[in-house]
């Protein structure tokens, strides 16, 4: 089968736009073993400082997860050489993002952040869900996870007052551009996978549900409880820069709320949301920063020797 014929395609029969999408594995060329960072990531506001770093503590744990899910349900590409590639290359990718917080978090948990308690948090609760029945479930949970994360990932890359407002901090900027970068590039992986597995609508929405309701549910728990351990640095004054924040960035916002539904909407696919102006802007941006490891994740036409 040529990849032409092999590709996903939209509605009116044209091939979708992350069939014709590299995936490249990178490395990280910043040593996140030797990053210094002062008391709060953001700027004397320890809300947001704990959100972030709760975020960065369960994304290694989470990042297994989700590679888990696909690979239980690898069957399902069947032929498909385009979406077999890319799902190679999603494992790539994820396991670098895994490795990377890993680091990141030795470094926050010293600075006084809780991560090593959210890691053993997210890890019971990945624990449960990859039990889930049908086998099709946790890789839906899975699915709605990687919109979740596109979003998070176009509002760091496509905002500037995000990135000033939350990461600011260069070798944080650095390792969430990266990270939102590859996840924009992967973005529909789980998701075609889990349309070949023809699990239908009520599957894909009850994985979303478990999403929101366990997971972010889970970030809002340990942020919460890390700042309530934290109160008595929540002084007036930063307690005021932190609303200040708000309007600032796109991470929580209005936005990022209507993102977010699009994908319970019947025939969603994430190309519906256009990155990938995105992604060509930032492959420049980082190109200097990072170092390609492995194979892009899609086939040559082999009809086509030139293609």
């Amino acid at each position: 089968m040529t990849t032409a014929q092999s590709a996903p395609k939209t509605r009116n029969g044209t091939a979708r736009p992350s069939a014709q999408r590299t995936i490249p594995v990178r490395r990280l060329d910043v040593d996140m073993n030797s990053v210094e960072i002062n008391r709060w990531i953001v700027p004397e506001d320890p809300i947001f400082s704990n959100l972030l770093a709760t975020l960065s503590a369960v994304f290694p744990r989470g990042e297994d997860f989700f590679v888990a899910t696909v690979r239980a349900n690898k069957d399902a590409v069947g032929d498909d050489e385009i979406l077999k590639a890319q799902v190679k290359a999603f494992i790539g990718q994820e396991a670098m993002h895994g490795r990377e917080h890993r680091r990141i978090n030795v470094v926050l948990d010293e600075q006084g952040y809780r991560t090593a308690r959210a890691e053993r948090g997210i890890d019971a609760i990945l624990n449960m869900l990859i039990k889930l029945k049908p086998k099709t479930l946790p890789l839906a949970v899975t699915a709605a996870a990687e919109h979740l994360t596109g979003i998070f990932a176009e509002s760091a890359l496509g905002s500037a007052a995000t990135r000033e407002t939350l990461f600011s901090h260069p070798e944080i900027q650095s390792l969430i551009t990266w990270h939102a970068l590859e996840e924009l590039e992967h973005k529909n992986v789980a998701f075609d996978v889990l349309e070949k597995s023809n699990s239908g609508y009520v599957i894909r929405v009850g994985g979303f549900a478990i999403t929101i309701v366990v997971l972010g549910g889970y970030v809002v728990f340990e942020t919460a409880r890390c700042v309530f351990n934290d109160r008595r640095s929540l002084t007036p004054a930063r307690y005021l820069k932190h609303l200040r924040n708000i309007p600032r960035q796109n991470l929580i916002s209005p936005w990022s709320v209507r993102q977010l539904v699009k994908y319970v909407r019947p025939g969603f696919h994430p190309d519906d949301i256009e990155t990938d102006y995105l992604i060509e802007e930032w492959r420049t941006v980082l190109s200097e920063k990072t170092t390609i490891t492995a194979g892009v994740g899609k086939t040559r036409d082999k009809s086509n020797p030139t293609g």
